[in-house]
């Protein structure tokens, strides 16, 4: 990621190619808690081998978070060693919620968020965050007509086999 001095004022400026990809690997992987009052935090536990990425977010969030690891068994394997990124900051929760990372466990649908926003780099970040879980490419599928950023144009619907296409 290229260098983004973090300011309070343009947190989460998602014109800003660090925090669009920031933001994308959030709505994939990130936990936004509310508690009662004021209290909540926003989490993101990944692998400790792409702790780099919590490291560069930490760096780019202009208020306090810490970064923790643990190892502990899992189905998987007898120890796995994970990374979470913790920040309690209830402007920079109330921002991110406002962009469109909603409360509680992590969505099985993500839409893009309100605004104006660097496409490419959102993308990029909610397919990384698949990444971060699997160790293979994500299976990753984009359905045109469910997508709230295609609402305006309808892509045409060309079968596997071919069968609709004109002679």
């Amino acid at each position: 990621m290229a260098d983004c001095e973090p300011n309070a004022r343009r947190f989460m400026d998602l014109t800003v190619p660090e925090y669009a990809y920031m933001f994308g690997f959030l709505q994939a992987d990130g936990h936004l808690q509310q508690g009662v009052g004021q209290k909540g935090r926003l989490t993101v536990e990944i692998s400790a081998r792409d702790i780099h990425l919590l490291r560069e977010f930490q760096r780019l969030t202009p208020y306090y978070s810490s970064i923790t690891e643990r190892t502990r068994s899992t189905n998987f394997t007898e120890t796995h060693t994970s990374a979470t990124w913790s920040m309690c900051s209830l402007d920079a929760r109330t921002t991110l919620n406002e962009l469109g990372l909603p409360y509680g466990r992590k969505s099985k649908t993500i839409a893009p968020p309100r605004g104006e926003f660097s496409h490419r780099d959102y993308l990029r970040g909610v397919v990384d965050a698949g990444k971060s879980r699997r160790r293979s490419w994500p299976r990753t599928s984009i359905t045109p007509a469910a997508c709230p950023c295609s609402e305006s144009r309808r892509l045409p619907n060309h079968s596997r086999h071919g069968s609709d296409r004109q002679a």
